[in-house]
């Protein structure tokens, strides 16, 4: 389980993969057949068996009963964050967060439906268009003014490098190292902020190679073309979970939060069904084995709870 404290920040979503092509072009070039494979495992959706997951009437009763009429809970979801939320090879929205929807609508006896969206459009459309958000949304201040939010998961940022650490890092210290990571996230900053931290020290400075995708900064460590790859705790441990050992990860998940499942403030009976779903599959170990499948069991929690503080 990950520790969670406040973060200086919340985690950045991945932009537009057109996003600074040009000036990645060099680093991109650099791939080798290592990036094939890399991408193929990534691409690998796992199966996972829900059907021992029984519904519970005490939480069905509590859904709202236009919700319970319709038999169906609407998501909406930017499907650009493997292996959160993302786009499979037939078109469907597959990852965690999906089988963590599709195992909440089987404890509350209802299907579940995930549609595509803008990421920064989907709170304002809760209650509305959608009836909840799971979307690796980092629970925060700013978003509990406006939505209520059910903690499921924790997630945070953390290193790989190529497996025995022929370059013998050792997190938080970059200074003198080749970074990988995908180019759009909060780790632009966290870049620059190690870099100026190390050369005010009179220390090296850190070497930024960043990517348009995180499977080509993976390549790139496992390959030995950069030394350290950084990224949001899941989508690293995801990389490392699928690099057939080619890979491993180093150091603590650091600044991690509460990802929360976003659902409309006058709605406090949605939330609370949402909640002891969640806790439901926590204790019946279910959630344990959707994260583990997709590699991200360390994000694990103990407890959900509505609108958190943290």
């Amino acid at each position: 389980m990950i520790p969670t404290r406040p973060r200086r920040r919340s985690l950045l979503r991945a932009l537009p993969l057109a996003l600074g092509g040009a000036v990645l072009a060099p680093a991109l070039a650099a791939c080798t057949d290592a990036s094939v494979r890399l991408d193929a495992e990534s691409n690998a959706i796992p199966t996972i068996d829900l059907s021992g997951i029984e519904e519970r009437q005490d939480l069905a009763e509590l859904v709202p009963v236009a919700i319970r009429e319709r038999g169906e809970l609407v998501n909406g979801a930017a499907l650009n964050y493997a292996p959160g939320e993302f786009v499979g090879s037939d078109g469907q929205a597959v990852g965690y967060d999906m089988d963590v929807l599709a195992a909440i609508g089987k404890v509350l006896g209802l299907t579940t439906r995930t549609e595509s969206a803008v990421f920064a459009q989907i709170i304002p459309s809760i209650g509305s268009k959608y009836d909840v958000g799971i979307s690796s949304f980092t629970i925060n201040p700013e978003r509990l003014e406006q939505v209520s939010m059910v903690s499921y998961f924790a997630a945070g940022m953390s290193y790989a490098v190529k497996s025995g650490n022929p370059y013998g890092i050792t997190p938080p210290d970059l200074c003198g190292t080749r970074v990988a990571h995908q180019v759009g996230t909060y780790m632009d900053d966290v870049v620059v902020e190690r870099d100026a931290e190390c050369r005010d020290g009179g220390g090296k400075g850190i070497v930024d190679q960043p990517y348009v995708g995180n499977a080509d900064a993976a390549t790139a460590v496992a390959g030995g073309k950069a030394d350290v790859l950084i990224g949001d705790s899941p989508v690293v441990a995801y990389a490392v979970d699928r690099s057939r050992g080619t890979l491993e990860q180093v150091g603590e998940i650091e600044d991690a939060a509460l990802n929360g499942i976003v659902v409309a403030k006058d709605q406090p009976e949605l939330a609370e069904a949402i909640r002891g779903a969640v806790q439901h599959l926590i204790d019946s170990g279910a959630l344990r084995e959707i994260l583990a499948a997709w590699g991200n069991e360390t994000g694990m929690i103990e407890t959900s709870e509505v609108d958190p503080q943290q």
